[in-house]
């Protein structure tokens, strides 16, 4: 496993794996970005997530030919991207705490050299503690040993409590992002099943002597421990394949490819498209509902009916006037 200077953030992993794997004749698609981000840097990550990376690179100034430009998938432009080995700290610095005094020498630092944009919402997302969680964590897991931690509930004025005042002892496993946060895989003493905790909710995390409890002895774990799996079943619950045919506008073929990578079948029709997917159904109702003035879902029929009485229940919740 190829290792990251400094701490591991999800865009700069995915510029090290299109810097090493990928070039004008084999460029990847977000499916296989995906791989290899958890072949060589252990991380997992969804399609969305990965997606909205990699447009911030291009915002960054990042030179990357994307699907809709070549027509296959991504990679960088020009043979110069080691070029930017001369930042991945402060590209790190960046994505981790876009405030913090660091960053900002940081970003002075390369203003001459490489376009930085500070996203609202990036600033927003995670706090600049996250990342010192991820760092004892990711020790606890190699080291195979029991952490200890408060966690913290968020209350309605946004200020945050402990869930409880004893500190929760685990046996952690592996991390994910997901959805724009941080998360820990963990068994529970005397709890034979998995969980998980949103690591930026973790407070006081502490690594201890006592060895933690092998997954291999857990009854969902007998075969090894499934991150993807576990993933799509408890954070987007997308474990039941379904068919479905859905008619898009011409210019979504990219959206489709990247969302569902080879479980989708496209046939042009007109201007539209008419695609065949192989997919949960929470995956095609994300899709739908974010395109919806230019998507309809035609089978099976009982989803169409589901669709309709969503809308019609908005329709309800906001009328007219």
């Amino acid at each position: 496993m190829s290792e990251v200077k400094g701490k591991k953030a999800l865009s700069l992993c995915i510029l090290r794996v299109l810097e090493q794997h990928a070039n004008k004749t084999d460029p990847l698609s977000t499916r296989r970005i995906i791989e290899f981000l958890e072949k060589d840097h252990g991380m997992i990550a969804e399609r969305k997530a990965v997606g909205r990376n990699l447009l911030l690179l291009q915002e960054m100034g990042f030179p990357l030919s994307a699907y809709q430009e070549n027509g296959k998938g991504y990679y960088l432009k020009t043979e110069t991207a080691a070029a930017h080995e001369h930042d991945p700290a402060a590209l790190d610095a960046y994505l981790r705490a876009p405030r913090s005094d660091r960053t900002e020498a940081e970003i002075v630092r390369l203003q001459d050299s490489v376009p930085v944009y500070v996203s609202d919402a990036e600033r927003m997302k995670q706090s600049e503690t996250v990342f010192d969680t991820l760092d004892l964590l990711k020790k606890a897991i190699e080291k195979k040993v029991q952490v200890s931690f408060l966690y913290a509930v968020v209350e309605k004025d946004g200020s945050r409590s402990p869930q409880r005042e004893t500190p929760f002892t685990v046996s952690p496993y592996a991390l994910f992002l997901a959805e724009g946060y941080y998360y820990v895989i963990v068994s529970v003493s005397g709890y034979g099943r998995l969980l998980h905790y949103r690591c930026d909710l973790m407070e006081e995390v502490t690594l201890s002597d006592v060895p933690a409890r092998e997954a291999e002895t857990l009854i969902e774990c007998r075969d090894g421990l499934d991150i993807a799996a576990y993933v799509n079943r408890t954070i987007y619950r997308t474990d039941v394949m379904e068919r479905h045919t859905v008619l898009c506008a011409g210019n979504l073929a990219g959206e489709l490819i990247d969302t569902f990578g080879d479980a989708v079948k496209m046939r042009p029709e007109g201007e539209t498209i008419r695609a065949e997917i192989d997919a949960p159904w929470e995956m095609v109702h994300r899709f739908l509902v974010g395109n919806l003035k230019h998507t309809t879902l035609l089978a099976p029929a009982w989803r169409r009916a589901q669709i309709r009485e969503e809308l019609l229940s908005a329709l309800s919740t906001y009328p007219q006037g």
